[in-house]
């Protein structure tokens, strides 16, 4: 059987890597694109990254042996850190509505072109392989923190038909108005 603690980490920094090159990606293409939505969501990723890290970091406290301090072992701090992972993703969550709102109150015009398109999609799927694969882990160890933070990316998946569609409708709006 496999070491539950060292698939847990290879995870974490499958999950590391894989978003912070999706950050970089998405915050260029954000940028030339002057999108905010596609800059949060570099963001967003750069949090899911910073995820991976305190579940590093929780999955070595938690594999501590019990000593007269904690004489059940430290396997509660699983549990904190997916707590302080809640926390982070609600911190961005706030943070992306601000900017957001911002954005509404002084809009600028998005460019997208088919370059920008493609590569949010490559992100999405991207990021659907990923979440699967992390949920798996979590749930062949049952790992608390993989069970409740990878994924949530799946949710705004409908929406991005219609998004894209809006900001079609958006451009050309901006193209008449301007």
């Amino acid at each position: 059987m496999e070491n539950r603690n060292a698939v847990i980490i290879k995870t974490s920094i499958i999950g590391i890597a894989t978003n912070v090159l999706l950050a970089i990606f998405k915050a260029i293409v954000g940028l030339l694109a002057n999108s905010i939505a596609v800059v949060l969501d570099a963001i967003n990723n750069l949090s899911d990254a910073m995820s991976s890290i305190i579940t590093i970091v929780g999955t070595k406290l938690a594999g501590k042996s019990p000593d007269k301090k904690h004489p059940l072992g430290y396997g509660r701090v699983e549990y904190l850190s997916a707590t302080l992972i809640s926390f982070i993703v609600l911190y961005a969550g706030i943070a992306s509505l601000r900017e957001s709102i911002k954005a509404i109150i002084s809009p600028t015009k998005p460019d997208y072109s088919t370059l920008t398109l493609v590569i949010i999609i490559v992100g999405v799927v991207t990021k659907i392989i990923l979440g699967r694969y992390v949920k798996s882990v979590g749930v062949r160890f049952y790992y608390f923190c993989f069970n409740t933070c990878c994924g949530s990316d799946l949710f705004t998946l409908p929406y991005l038909p219609r998004s894209l569609s809006w900001c079609c409708y958006l451009n050309n709006y901006y193209q008449e108005c301007y």
